[in-house]
């Protein structure tokens, strides 16, 4: 009879290693001892990527006919491409890039800050977004009303208008449950905001730093806050009890200048930041230590903004030698070079579409958005109508 499913010691073996994986080492070590597997804790994410494979061929399986396109209808592979294309960026199995057509962006809404919009989010369910400007303020929009607005006065987008800093917010990262909404700020603080209470304006809980803090991602799990600083040393902040670990103080691990950016793996197995000293560094989320250090990443200048694929095989950064790049984890190098857009003056970011197809950045002489064929580095799209240079790009 043919076998159609693991053996208990090859699940067992992949949830260990998954839990390792989201932080909780403890627990894997506990789960190995009270099955009697005979498993390595070595932190792995195999099992989460073969659970988002299976998930995904089980939802192309279920696709009924529908009269206009969906999301799925255009993300489709192309004749000709493989069935992983659209699902992670992997230069390891792709031999040959298949141009891709652009999506026709549209805006759909429109709001304003009283001062210039620095940072803006979506939740994970795609729910809400959230801006914070330089104003102090954040707001909450739902996004099925930026979708379908009725014009009714009670049809309004901006569902809250948040108040608790005192300073430039330079940062938004949502739960992953959705109900809570994390900000950092010039007031060296990092605040976080109860969206499940209608009426609450104010912070509910808060993280005093004593750096300006750049930028916060929230751990897949919730319950971490990774936040770099104008410090050298990353922070990452347990919710629940307050406790910041830093990165171990290790000379040639450290950055030499403050950090500019920081974000988690989709597993949170990994972590990147970039900095103003010109380098990019891979952190691996468990044990915190460097697995990558890319040195004069962008010719010295400084790196602006830094991203990590959804396999956790790449990274994507933007410096201000107007050059944005892609980098493969596993060896340093650089793959794809993306040229085109001005930024040398502002801290621009840059960002993948959600399916990584393409790669996003603000130009700061034209305001315009210039889009870049992620596997080819080719420039396919400007997208005009900008009022002011775009400083972040969130999917």
């Amino acid at each position: 009879m043919e076998t159609t499913a693991l053996s208990q010691d090859e699940v067992l073996s992949l949830i260990v290693s998954q839990l390792a994986a989201y932080g909780f080492s403890q627990l894997a070590q506990t789960v190995a001892e009270v099955t009697g597997a005979m498993v390595e804790l070595a932190p792995s994410s195999r099992l989460s990527e073969l659970l988002y494979l299976g998930k995904e061929q089980d939802e192309s399986e279920e696709l009924e006919p529908t009269e206009f396109p969906t999301e799925e209808d255009q993300d489709e592979p192309m004749e000709g491409s493989t069935d992983s294309y659209s699902k992670y960026l992997d230069f390891d199995i792709e031999t040959k890039p298949i141009p891709r057509p652009f999506p026709d962006y549209t805006q759909l809404y429109y709001t304003q800050h009283k001062g210039p919009c620095r940072c803006a989010a979506f939740s994970a369910d795609g729910k809400y977004a959230a801006t914070g400007s330089h104003d102090t303020s954040l707001k909450v929009l739902d996004v099925a009303k930026m979708k379908n607005r009725s014009g009714d006065a009670g049809d309004k987008p901006v569902i809250r208008t948040l108040y608790d800093h005192v300073a430039t917010v330079n940062d938004l990262s949502f739960h992953p449950n959705g109900l809570v909404l994390a900000s950092c700020s010039d007031d060296q603080s990092i605040k976080l905001f109860d969206l499940s209470k209608p009426g609450v304006k104010r912070a509910f809980r808060y993280l005093q730093d004593t750096h300006i803090v750049r930028s916060i991602c929230f751990h897949p799990s919730g319950d971490f806050i990774l936040a770099g600083t104008d410090d050298n040393s990353v922070r990452i902040y347990d919710v629940k009890t307050f406790q910041c670990y830093t990165t171990p103080p290790t000379t040639a691990d450290l950055h030499r200048g403050g950090i500019t950016q920081v974000r988690y793996s989709s597993t949170g197995a990994l972590f990147a930041t970039s900095s103003a000293d010109g380098s990019v560094k891979v952190w691996d989320g468990v044990s915190g230590k460097c697995v990558r250090s890319i040195e004069n990443a962008h010719a010295g200048a400084p790196v602006s903004s830094v991203r990590v694929s959804r396999n956790g095989k790449y990274v994507l950064s933007a410096g201000r030698d107007s050059f944005i790049k892609l980098w493969d984890v596993g060896s340093g190098r650089e793959l794809v070079r993306y040229e085109g857009a001005m930024h040398s003056r502002e801290s621009l970011q840059a960002a993948f579409t959600h399916n990584e197809d393409f790669v996003l950045m603000g130009d700061e002489n034209s305001y315009t958005v210039l889009c870049w064929d992620t596997r080819t580095g080719a420039l396919v799209k400007k997208i005009q109508g900008m009022l002011l240079f775009i400083i972040q790009l969130r999917w």
